[in-house]
């Protein structure tokens, strides 16, 4: 995949304008371009994501700006300067904006394009999250935004009780209950391709934040000993925090906040039980 550089526009655009100020003509998507939303799995742990534009059509395109919208986030402003060969596809990669609750994502995409040597055009089509990968983010969001008006997250430092392959890797997490909300729930930790949740773990529960703060011990194992996998890891820390609520998708979740000393624990926990030293 070709990785792009994306932009966010300083001025916004006029309506019916180009960046350079040339009049645009309004018309439908040619045929043989579409556009799609996605988020790389390397950008797991940040918040770039992309609009794709697959040309699949004989002619060349070259993108100027566009605009997108969704209830799920504020708009977001792109201007670029992008060639899209014929048989071709670009990602134009943006920050995404703090999400808000709901379900899905299904933004709308005002792009400002010229095909070959024609003038301006705009078109407004939909660029759906067909892999749901976009939804899932803003899901987080929703889930660690509700969670943070319940109650305060502590992560504590993490221990190993037992040696070798009979370890487990021990990290303390306090919810303290801020009272704000008195509908949110702890629902549970999630595995990550490095690491189970061993067992005595609160990996599927159901407990209230409106009393007294809850403290829970998060008890994982490697979830298999590979040193290819340790070494090729992008997103084997990144343990699921699950968020049960009022306006809350199902199955929502965001990722544990780990510290930078806490995560390189977990991977000399993974080391020392594989045997990996």
């Amino acid at each position: 995949m070709r990785r792009l550089l994306a932009l966010v526009c300083s001025v916004p655009l006029v309506l019916g304008l180009t960046a350079c100020g040339e009049s645009a003509k309004k018309v439908p998507m040619p045929d043989g371009v579409s556009l799609l939303s996605d988020q790389s799995r390397l950008h797991r742990k940040d918040r770039e994501i992309y609009v794709r534009i697959q040309n699949t059509s004989d002619k060349n395109i070259h993108v100027e700006s566009f605009t997108l919208t969704s209830e799920r986030m504020s708009t977001v402003e792109w201007a670029g300067d992008e060639d899209i060969a014929a048989g071709t596809e670009a990602d134009l990669e943006y920050d995404m904006p703090k999400g808000r609750c709901g379900t899905g994502f299904t933004p709308t995409v005002r792009l400002t394009y010229r095909i070959g040597d024609s003038g301006p055009r705009i078109s407004s089509v939909r660029a759906d999250d067909r892999y749901g990968n976009i939804s899932l983010a803003l899901d987080r969001d929703c889930a660690e935004n509700a969670l943070k008006e319940a109650a305060k997250l502590t992560v504590g430092d993490p221990t190993v009780t037992g040696v070798g392959r009979e370890s487990v890797l021990n990290l303390p997490v306090t919810m303290t209950p801020t009272g704000k909300r008195d509908d949110v729930r702890f629902g549970g930790f999630g595995s990550t391709v490095l690491f189970n949740q061993a067992e005595g773990s609160p990996a599927d529960v159901d407990i209230p934040l409106t009393n007294e703060p809850v403290e829970l011990n998060m008890l994982v194992t490697p979830a298999r000993c590979d040193g290819h996998a340790l070494a090729d890891d992008k997103v084997g820390r990144l343990f699921d925090v699950n968020v049960l609520g009022d306006g809350i998708g199902e199955g929502a979740s965001f990722y544990l906040p780990l510290t930078t000393p806490q995560r390189v624990a977990f991977f000399d926990f993974y080391r020392s039980h594989c045997g990996l030293d």
